[in-house]
């Protein structure tokens, strides 16, 4: 059962959410490099000092923004607050939400893999792909997904394509809008490449080992 927040617990809840909020709009504006702490707190309107209560470096606040924001996103993909009801729908929804982030945006991304690799965290991407699992799972409940496919291997599979998609964008390979190119990536992950040729040959191998045991 949860317990009701003291007052102080609040107020520190509500302090740190003000600095991420801060500290993100102002990266959006001015970029990473060019944001003090200074400014942060400024704009969180909080002494300078207050900032070190809740993170040891200006890095360190950007796993933890990306940690909020997938906790957001996992609110956002419940169907009762207007997300799709099929689960391969709300797949591509997550990673159309993913990649409409301010931290998906080439410098934060990279400035966001940086703080993970010099902190030694797993990051977004773990979080990512057990949202992920969890969409997978439902999918294969729901039956738009075969039951017999690990849902760990499949939602990591999914992430991948996902952020080679981005890394793609990222680079100036835009043949469509990212959200078409996404939302394509995963479809043909989930009907398969396969033409008639290459099921029915496949099949046939399958009888003749039937067969030979």
């Amino acid at each position: 059962m949860n317990r009701q927040l003291s007052r102080r617990e609040r107020k520190k809840r509500e302090t740190r959410c003000s600095l991420m909020e801060a500290a993100l709009q102002l990266f959006k504006q001015r970029g990473y490099d060019a944001t003090t702490v200074k400014d942060i707190t400024d704009a969180a309107d909080v002494a300078k000092g207050t900032f070190f209560n809740y993170f040891d470096t200006k890095e360190a606040i950007l796993p933890a923004i990306a940690a909020c924001r997938l906790e957001q996103l996992e609110a956002a993909l419940a169907p009762e607050h207007g997300a799709p009801a099929s689960p391969t729908s709300r797949i591509k929804l997550a990673l159309r939400l993913v990649a409409d982030d301010p931290l998906c945006e080439k410098q934060l991304a990279h400035q966001l893999f940086v703080a993970m690799m010099h902190r030694r965290e797993t990051g977004p991407g773990h979080a990512l792909r057990d949202l992920l699992v969890k969409q997978v799972r439902q999918a294969q409940t729901a039956g738009e997904i075969r039951q017999e496919l690990d849902p760990v291997y499949l939602a990591g599979v999914i992430r991948s394509l996902f952020f080679q998609r981005l890394a793609m964008w990222h680079h100036g390979h835009r043949p469509a809008p990212l959200h078409e190119l996404i939302d394509g990536s995963v479809d043909l992950l989930l009907e398969g490449a396969a033409g008639a040729d290459w099921k029915r040959s496949s099949q046939e191998r399958i009888s003749g080992v039937i067969s030979s045991s």
